[in-house]
């Protein structure tokens, strides 16, 4: 897009450069009828012909003066140009990642983040010492639960979301007051 507009700019500026500089004269005069007429070279019979637009004489100073003000002013309306276009871009931007922070997780997104979680409380349960569940049965039933709960999300993501999660009555050892000091 930026060397869209640049080349854009830029023909701009060489076809007016360009017309600038061509040696066609116009003229112009008004006949016995009071018609205005325009020709690229004098009439003959016509006696008040002169040229449209009046000619100056080459001065190259003028010119390259000129010629630096006309690239100033090009390079000074690309630069707004490219400060417009990084401004609505950033703001694109912007209003992409707001437009993703504020989207609804998809089904599979959330069977993603439940499976995680799941897999990370069975990890948790799996390394906590025989000590915490009080038996080797009660550890088995709580890591049991979750792997339960897991088989039911990859069964009915939909019917687990939907539903509450069955109530869990397992037989966790609680910490005295002695050992929670340790």
């Amino acid at each position: 897009m930026k060397i869209f507009i640049t080349a854009i700019v830029l023909a701009f500026a060489l076809s007016v450069l360009g017309v600038a500089n061509s040696k066609a004269d116009i003229y112009t005069w008004t006949d016995e009828n009071g018609i205005k007429h325009y020709s690229d070279g004098p009439p003959a019979e016509a006696k008040g012909a002169k040229p449209a637009f009046p000619t100056y004489q080459y001065d190259e100073a003028a010119d390259r003066e000129r010629s630096e003000s006309d690239a100033k002013a090009i390079e000074k309306d690309i630069k707004e140009i490219d400060e417009e276009y990084a401004q609505s871009e950033q703001e694109e931007q912007q209003r992409e990642e707001e437009a993703e922070a504020n989207r609804q997780p998809i089904m599979e997104e959330r069977v993603e983040d439940e499976r995680t979680k799941l897999n990370l409380k069975i990890a948790e349960l799996e390394s906590l010492p025989l000590d915490h569940f009080g038996s080797q049965s009660n550890k088995i039933r709580s890591i049991g639960y979750y792997k339960y709960r897991l088989a039911d999300l990859e069964k009915d993501p939909e019917k687990y979301f939907r539903e509450p999660p069955p109530r869990f009555e397992g037989n966790i050892k609680e910490p005295s007051d002695d050992e929670q000091k340790q």
